[in-house]
């Protein structure tokens, strides 16, 4: 086996694993082709527009202290602050343990391999992640779900944290996520549950199941058909009086026929119709929601809903 090939997986997962996860990999590339294929011919499926690009405030550039829902503009600024510097300081250290155990949590691309933890991309994520900890509440002995998080930092820090973590995920890198995650929470004795579950599908858990809800960077890589899906999912497993964390991004220079490039505050109509309207549920925190820059540029945020 190519030393590439190896990197791709933690050196615990096994060889019968990995055999699986290449069998699902060159099964999705074959679907991503034929969906592309389709696209070519008919246009993109299932994709709501962008509409028209909104720049609140004239592109406001001043630092927006005291909103919870904004752009990762300001993440050294952000990081820095005693409150996200305080989520930030408990995230790190579980990091470090895992490593002192040789245990493994994904980079920011959702990927054990060593050259995409790079230091520009996890220290974005560190805010995303610091934030979304430090604005949501989260404590001990909640009830949490956490949706295409497998093997991240966030949720590892979540069940450190005394949390009752289940997480959905489908490990679309195909890099053994799920087992990873499993491993892990055996072997720190964390409560975790990781299912491998595609996220167009219902999410296997009763009404008003949990305390909090989270998704990091993962719903603007859905059609739109399935956000919409999968929020509603959302907005039924929360109990009343919890709160929904969650971070997207947008790249115009990303590549895609079957999705879109991503999301991002200033196409707010898109935003409500695809996320906050289908949950059912409320912005918790401001509602002017900033875009620092414009239609062009690329864009990280986070935000955040309540029942």
């Amino acid at each position: 086996m190519a030393k590439n090939t190896k990197e791709q997986f933690p050196s615990y997962i096994p060889l019968y694993y990995r055999i699986f996860c290449a069998a699902r990999k060159l099964r999705r590339q074959t679907c991503v082709r034929i969906n592309e294929d389709k696209a070519r011919r008919n246009g993109p499926i299932d994709v709501i527009p962008d509409g028209p690009f909104v720049l609140f405030d004239g592109g406001v550039k001043a630092n927006p202290v005291g909103s919870i829902n904004k752009s990762a503009y300001w993440v050294k600024d952000d990081l820095s602050s005693p409150k996200i510097r305080d989520a930030a300081e408990k995230i790190e250290p579980v990091k470090d343990l895992l490593r002192s155990k040789n245990l493994r949590y994904t980079s920011s691309a959702g990927m054990f391999t060593p050259g995409t933890y790079t230091q520009e991309s996890e220290k974005r994520k560190l805010w995303e992640n610091s934030w979304v900890a430090a604005h949501s509440g989260v404590k001990a002995g909640h009830k949490v779900l956490d949706i295409g998080g497998a093997s991240t930092a966030f949720v590892f820090y979540l069940a450190s944290l005394g949390c009752s973590v289940k997480v959905v995920d489908n490990d679309w890198s195909c890099c053994g996520m799920i087992y990873n995650t499993k491993y892990v929470a055996r072997k720190m004795n964390w409560d975790i549950e990781a299912f491998d579950r595609d996220v167009s599908r219902p999410i296997p858990f009763p009404d008003n199941s949990f305390d909090r809800v989270f998704s990091i960077c993962m719903v603007e890589h859905l059609t739109s058909g399935v956000r919409r899906r999968m929020m509603r999912e959302v907005g039924r497993v929360l109990k009343p009086g919890g709160i929904v964390g969650l971070t997207i991004d947008y790249d115009p220079d990303r590549k895609v026929l079957i999705a879109d490039k991503g999301l991002r505050f200033g196409y707010r109509q898109k935003l409500f119709d695809e996320i906050i309207n289908p949950s059912g549920l409320s912005l918790y925190g401001n509602d002017d929601l900033v875009d620092t820059g414009t239609g062009e540029d690329g864009f990280v945020g986070a935000f955040f809903l309540k029942k």
